[in-house]
């Protein structure tokens, strides 16, 4: 872990990430490699648990990338984050050598050292937008080994004019329902971040694991973030408990929320649903989440 940490009031740590990009001139993942940097009008957001508990991790996440570049993304896609959750060594392993990845985007982190537990999270950025002060904010109340990953991104207003700093984190919070109340102050705690000075807008996307009460289920009001889901009610907005059914209602345990004067949040869309391997596994317990972000005048 590096060594220049700060320390919240709370007790969380908060650690700089090392953002990595394929060389092909190294053959290896480094912080120095080639790329075309353009300010983005607007950036394409998707968030995927893409489960660690359920056999062929590496297999499974071939699968999820292989749909993003076909039915969302294409071969060449647009100005996007990818925030993944549930990443075990296997399908870290995946996201690292798989090719389409290798030739557009970078990945924080790619060693699951920076985990603390045996399975955790990653960001994919494309290489063809700017970004800085990638970051790990690992939460003190956990017993999970739960954490964020936020990166700032330049994104242009509408008319063009200037560019303004949007956080992006990613995160997966407590599980479970004893957890409820540690959701509340890791959610918490993330808001804080994308509330600094040095950001104009925040956005964070993830496994949120609301599956409690009401207050469980409204913690970002209590944390003054929105929601980006249009139709937060209607069954068809749920991410999980279909892929098997489970003795469990089905809920929208994936989330995204945001937060900043002229940011625009699309409405989140489900995607992947029913999604399987050429074997006939689900791709995920959960379905994905994409919408995408921009900035108004």
């Amino acid at each position: 872990m590096p060594s220049s940490n700060t320390t919240t009031p709370s007790g969380d740590i908060i650690y700089p990430l090392k953002v990595r990009g394929w060389s092909t001139v190294k053959s290896k993942w480094t912080r120095r490699y080639r790329c075309a940097r353009e300010t983005p009008s607007e950036l394409r957001l998707i968030s995927w648990n893409v489960d660690f508990m359920k056999p062929d991790t590496a297999g499974r996440l071939e699968r999820i990338l292989s749909y993003l570049q076909n039915s969302h993304l294409s071969s060449s896609p647009q100005p996007s984050c990818i925030l993944l959750q549930e990443l075990d060594v296997s399908s870290l392993d995946s996201i690292l050598l798989n090719p389409w990845v290798r030739k557009h985007y970078a990945v924080t982190p790619t060693s699951a050292s920076h985990w603390r537990a045996h399975y955790g999270i990653a960001t994919l950025i494309s290489r063809t937008i700017p970004f800085t002060n990638a970051q790990m904010l690992v939460f003190s109340d956990t017993t999970m080994g739960r954490a964020a990953i936020s990166i700032d991104i330049p994104i242009l207003s509408s008319s063009g004019d200037r560019s303004r700093i949007v956080r992006i984190a990613n995160t997966h919070l407590e599980s479970l329902p004893q957890g409820a109340n540690a959701r509340r102050k890791q959610l918490a705690a993330i808001a804080d971040l994308l509330r600094e000075e040095s950001v104009d807008a925040g956005v964070v996307g993830g496994d949120m694991n609301m599956i409690g009460d009401a207050a469980d289920k409204s913690i970002h009001i209590a944390a003054r973030l929105e929601d980006a889901c249009l139709f937060p009610n209607d069954p068809a907005s749920h991410t999980w408990g279909y892929q098997p059914r489970t003795c469990f209602s089905p809920g929208r345990l994936d989330r995204v929320f945001f937060v900043g004067n002229g940011l625009r949040v699309d409405s989140v869309e489900v995607i992947g649903r029913g999604l399987r391997t050429v074997d006939g596994r689900w791709a995920s317990d959960h379905c994905g989440l994409l919408t995408t972000v921009s900035f108004r005048s």
